[in-house]
Protein backbone atom coordinates (compact mmCIF):
# COMPACT_ATOMS: atom_id res chain seq x y z
CA UNK A 1 0.00 0.00 0.00
CA UNK A 2 1.36 3.03 -0.40
CA UNK A 3 -0.02 6.75 -0.98
CA UNK A 4 -2.55 7.33 -4.26
CA UNK A 5 -3.67 4.14 -4.31
CA UNK A 6 -7.67 3.86 -4.47
CA UNK A 7 -8.86 1.62 -1.26
CA UNK A 8 -12.26 0.42 0.30
CA UNK A 9 -12.96 0.12 3.95
CA UNK A 10 -13.43 -3.27 5.22
CA UNK A 11 -16.40 -5.25 5.95
CA UNK A 12 -18.69 -2.85 4.21
CA UNK A 13 -16.91 -2.30 0.93
CA UNK A 14 -19.45 0.90 0.40
CA UNK A 15 -17.22 3.79 -1.53
CA UNK A 16 -13.77 4.49 -1.93
CA UNK A 17 -10.96 6.57 0.01
CA UNK A 18 -7.65 7.66 -1.39
CA UNK A 19 -4.61 6.88 0.54
CA UNK A 20 -2.63 10.17 1.94
CA UNK A 21 0.25 8.40 3.70
CA UNK A 22 1.19 6.24 7.17
CA UNK A 23 -0.48 8.22 10.00
CA UNK A 24 1.75 9.02 12.75
CA UNK A 25 -0.10 7.75 15.65
CA UNK A 26 0.71 8.24 19.33
CA UNK A 27 3.14 5.70 21.43
CA UNK A 28 0.06 3.86 22.34
CA UNK A 29 -0.52 2.60 19.04
CA UNK A 30 3.70 1.93 18.10
CA UNK A 31 4.48 -1.77 17.20
CA UNK A 32 0.88 -3.01 16.91
CA UNK A 33 -0.56 -2.28 13.72
CA UNK A 34 -0.13 0.14 10.65
CA UNK A 35 -2.43 3.04 10.46
CA UNK A 36 -2.94 4.62 7.51
CA UNK A 37 -4.32 8.30 6.53
CA UNK A 38 -7.25 7.80 4.23
CA UNK A 39 -9.04 10.74 2.12
CA UNK A 40 -12.71 10.05 1.32
CA UNK A 41 -13.38 10.42 -2.57
CA UNK A 42 -17.19 11.87 -3.37
CA UNK A 43 -19.22 8.28 -3.40
CA UNK A 44 -17.22 7.27 0.16
CA UNK A 45 -19.89 6.19 2.99
CA UNK A 46 -18.92 8.62 4.65
CA UNK A 47 -17.66 12.42 5.07
CA UNK A 48 -14.61 11.88 6.77
CA UNK A 49 -10.88 10.55 6.37
CA UNK A 50 -8.71 9.71 9.08
CA UNK A 51 -6.68 7.38 9.92
CA UNK A 52 -7.50 3.21 9.08
CA UNK A 53 -5.89 0.37 10.64
CA UNK A 54 -4.38 -1.25 7.20
CA UNK A 55 -6.09 -5.08 7.76
CA UNK A 56 -9.13 -3.08 7.42
CA UNK A 57 -8.23 -1.47 4.05
CA UNK A 58 -8.56 -3.39 0.85
CA UNK A 59 -6.82 -2.15 -2.26
CA UNK A 60 -8.98 -1.23 -5.38
CA UNK A 61 -6.62 0.34 -7.96
CA UNK A 62 -3.08 1.09 -7.03
CA UNK A 63 -1.75 4.77 -7.90
CA UNK A 64 1.24 5.67 -10.25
Amino acid sequence: MKPGDLVQVLPAKFGHYIVLGRAKMSDDYVGRAVYWELAPLPDAAHKFGGPMDEKYIEVVSEGR
